[in-house]
């Protein structure tokens, strides 16, 4: 029987210092979160992370190590990216509480990222998040890594009752986030076929596409169909200008 949080996937994204993984594996041995994901850690030292994560060197040991970003939540069907700093593109804004809630009503896999620690996630980092978890802080808005990742899955292990278990769920139907991104790029090649994207920004409009494609909770078979209607449509237009 799987655990509460063993569809949550921590993902670090270009994290700097082997010890803030060592802490982040370590709060995931703790609280039963299924998986650590790192996209392109430079110059990683697993040694020093085992170090710092005693009886949770089986984590680092099974980490999945990801090129991009968008390996690491390929299998997802829900992405939440943390971050502190204010962005030039709208995304709902959680709390801690309100993610939990969310995660532990609707357990699909859920990936969490998490930015390098000098910079955060960028916002290409951010182009397949569909919401932003966001600590609270007072004037001082400086949370080390480790600590950021522990805050939030014992947050999330909070929001269920001891001896809770993952609920059965319709998951294996839901269209997963590497799929729903085919889906945004055939209808941004769409829409640049057709002019809409002049005087716009793409990843404006991009991001948009993949918050409603999140949002519409879309199905296997439905997102199947859609990318269906969008390659007639893309040909179409081809056909139409030739």
């Amino acid at each position: 029987m799987k655990g509460a949080l063993d569809h949550i996937t921590v993902v670090l994204v270009r994290p700097q210092q082997a010890g803030n993984i060592g802490v982040a594996a370590r709060a995931i041995a703790n609280l039963g979160v299924g998986r650590l994901a790192l996209v392109a850690p430079p110059n990683f030292d697993p040694e020093r992370a085992r170090w710092m994560a005693p009886k949770s060197h089986h984590v680092i040991n099974d980490a999945h190590y990801c090129e991009s970003v968008a390996d690491a939540v390929a299998h997802a069907q829900r992405v939440i990216a943390t971050t502190a700093r204010p962005r030039s593109r709208e995304w709902p804004v959680h709390g801690p509480l309100e993610v939990s809630r969310l995660v532990a009503s609707d357990p699909v896999p859920t990936a969490i990222l998490f930015g390098p620690e000098d910079s955060g996630l960028s916002n290409e980092d951010l182009g397949l998040a569909e919401a932003l978890l966001h600590f609270p802080t007072g004037k001082v808005s400086s949370i080390n890594l480790g600590q950021a990742v522990t805050a939030t899955v014992t947050a999330l292990a909070s929001a269920h009752q001891p001896g809770d278990e993952t609920l059965e769920s319709d998951a294996d139907e839901r269209a997963p986030v590497g799929r729903r991104e085919d889906l945004v790029k055939r209808v941004m090649e769409v829409l640049d076929t057709t002019e809409y994207l002049q005087g716009r920004s793409d990843p404006v409009v991009s991001n948009t596409l993949i918050r409603l494609a999140a949002r519409a909770d879309l199905r296997q078979e439905e997102l199947n169909n859609l990318l269906g209607m969008v390659k007639q449509v893309r040909w179409w237009l081809k056909a139409r200008s030739r």
